[in-house]
């Protein structure tokens, strides 16, 4: 079904366009097959498809990858987190999908009562349980203390780093050295990482496949649908929750006031009821009060025996008006972009580590990774927004080492990216 989508020849810089492409892969061809006439044959031809997609993203890991897999840019958002392992989806929610389809698919949504017989799968359901417990576990263990051992590896260096040098340390230059240091032991954590991952990624597939094996056709297609949806709405779904009601309500939702608004003189109205221990200045200057209304200008002084009031208080002068609003294309005039090329970058670059490297520089904006067929090279773009900012790093940045080869910067053709 997939064609050359599970190709293994695929250079490393374009492994985000793997996702991309297996994304739609399962949007346009595996849930209208599931959705149209369903058979044996379809469902067994979907399940394939994710198994391919299991075994590529364990053929691409190694120590050169494996980072980027177990936490790959695009899954950074944080409302996702909480339902992936180690770089995918927790197996965990596999056995839970079965259940909640279930518990959904009531008598008034499914007549034909489509999870009626469900012996099989409550025989399973306890023995996967306990194996994906048993695994997890350990494998989460493993991972601690692969970290553990990386972050003694890193400080380490960091320290040697730094120390008696003026010029500036990056961190993700350090991580870099760690990964790639066969004497220390940063390789063999980098491999430990590779085995952990492919592993999880096993269990993936033993979990789907078992379940899948104990439901009929009916129940078989209602699940796999329901993967193939999980898998497909990783990617490019920030928009989409942007204009969805709940991303709209958490995006704008009204913060609490800066903690320095405590700090602000009280009004004298409010002097009488503030705590003893509140922190007022020494000083407080209030505004003056606003002009009398109309009513009051025309007030007399009580009498005197040797005054004459006047017969009208001080007038107030009127408030200037407001100054007329800027132009429209005044307050939302497009800033510039200043861009340069970056060159002969290494095939596992990908556009955060470049961002990251060029984040020495305020005002940087955007990083673009490109490259050959081959894939044995690769070119970016760094766009700046400061003028000054983008003629310095050509300037400093030059034939600077970035995971492990000389970076060549220059002006780009275009202030665009």
């Amino acid at each position: 079904m997939a064609g050359d989508l599970f190709r293994r020849n695929r250079p490393f810089n374009q492994l985000d366009g793997f996702y991309t492409d297996w994304s739609r892969h399962l949007t346009e061809r595996c849930l209208p097959t599931l959705r149209d006439f369903p058979t044996d044959a379809k469902n067994e031809a979907v399940l394939g498809d994710i198994h391919s997609y299991y075994d590529t993203l364990n053929h691409y890991a190694n120590k050169n990858t494996i980072l980027y897999f177990l936490l790959p840019s695009w899954r950074s958002n944080s409302l996702e987190t909480p339902i992936l392992l180690l770089g995918d989806i927790n197996p965990r929610l596999f056995t839970s999908l079965v259940q909640s389809l279930v518990d959904d698919v009531g008598l008034s949504q499914d007549p034909i009562r489509t999870f009626s017989n469900l012996a099989a799968w409550e025989d399973l359901s306890l023995q996967l349980e306990n194996t994906i417990n048993g695994t997890v576990s350990r494998l989460l263990d493993e991972t601690r203390e692969a970290q553990d051992g990386f972050i003694r590896r890193f400080s380490d260096k960091w320290v040697s780093s730094f120390r008696g040098s003026q010029s500036e340390t990056v961190i993700m230059e350090t991580a870099t050295s760690v990964t790639t240091d066969e004497e220390g032991g940063g390789a063999a954590i980098m491999e430990e990482l590779v085995r952990i991952f492919r592993e999880a990624n096993q269990l993936r597939k033993s979990v789907i496949t078992d379940i899948a094996g104990v439901l009929n056709m009916n129940q078989k297609v209602l699940f796999l649908e329901s993967v193939c949806k999980l898998l497909s709405g990783f990617k490019h779904q920030d928009k989409a929750f942007q204009n969805s009601l709940f991303g709209y309500n958490l995006i704008n939702q009204q913060l609490p006031p800066d903690d320095d608004n405590l700090f602000k003189p009280l009004h004298p109205s409010e002097e009488v009821n503030a705590h003893p221990n509140y922190p007022r200045p020494m000083v407080q200057n209030y505004a003056p009060p606003f002009p009398p209304d109309a009513h009051q200008f025309f007030r007399p002084f009580a009498p005197h025996q040797n005054f004459h009031p006047p017969m009208m208080e001080q007038q107030y002068a009127p408030l200037p008006p407001p100054p007329p609003p800027m132009a429209q294309h005044q307050q939302h005039a497009p800033e510039e972009d200043h861009v340069i090329y970056v060159g002969n970058l290494a095939p596992w670059a990908t556009a955060c580590l470049l961002y990251q490297r060029f984040s020495c520089y305020p005002s940087v904006r955007i990083a673009k990774i490109c490259g050959d067929e081959t894939g044995s090279y690769g070119y970016g773009f760094v766009s700046f927004a400061d003028e000054r900012e983008k003629t310095h790093a050509m300037k400093a940045m030059n034939r600077q080492i970035f995971l492990d080869r000389e970076m060549y910067v220059g002006l780009a053709a275009n202030n665009s990216i």
